[in-house]
């Protein structure tokens, strides 16, 4: 999950004109934005159904229990606010801070569309993968409520210019 999560962010960066030093950030942030779920109970992560609201807050942990299994580490202080940062929305309703907007670094912002589509096309433990036009819909959908509009622009060039164009097909 995190190497594709890392270079579909890489993708989408290269899109939006980052800098190779920018590159190098997401793509480690994209490695390393789930090391928090180190200490989250498997239990809760494999669970085939819905989670209880307790479930939920203590995954809602993990970028904060990222940030301080990283903390310290020479050469990753531009990683530590990405992987804090990667569940934060465009609507400030994303944790653990509620950031919203432009309070959101560019880098979490691309790391937030990744991992959506990356978990979406991907087969858990509580539903089957949905089809990659499915979830460039659903990212089509929130964009400018949950993510920003230029990622998700971005996100659609890349895509389409592989092919992808459930737009048209309506």
């Amino acid at each position: 999950h995190s190497d594709r999560v890392a270079r579909l962010s890489v993708c989408l960066a290269r899109h939006l004109g980052c800098t190779q030093e920018e590159l190098n950030t997401i793509y480690l942030s994209g490695l390393l934005h789930d090391i928090g779920k180190i200490g989250i109970d498997d239990n809760i992560l494999r669970k085939p159904g819905p989670l209880t609201p307790e479930e939920l807050e203590h995954i809602k942990k993990h970028p904060e229990l990222g940030c301080r299994i990283l903390h310290g580490v020479k050469h990753l202080d531009k990683v530590l606010p990405v992987v804090r940062h990667h569940h934060e929305m465009w609507n400030g309703q994303g944790y653990p801070d509620g950031l919203k907007g432009d309070q959101i670094l560019l880098e979490a912002k691309i790391l937030a569309v990744s991992d959506t589509i990356e978990a979406m096309i991907t087969h858990r433990p509580y539903r089957t993968a949905l089809t990659i036009d499915v979830a460039l819909e659903e990212i089509y959908k929130n964009k400018g409520k949950l993510y920003d509009k230029e990622v998700v622009d971005a996100c659609f060039r890349l895509f389409m210019s592989r092919g992808f164009s459930f737009m048209h097909e309506k």
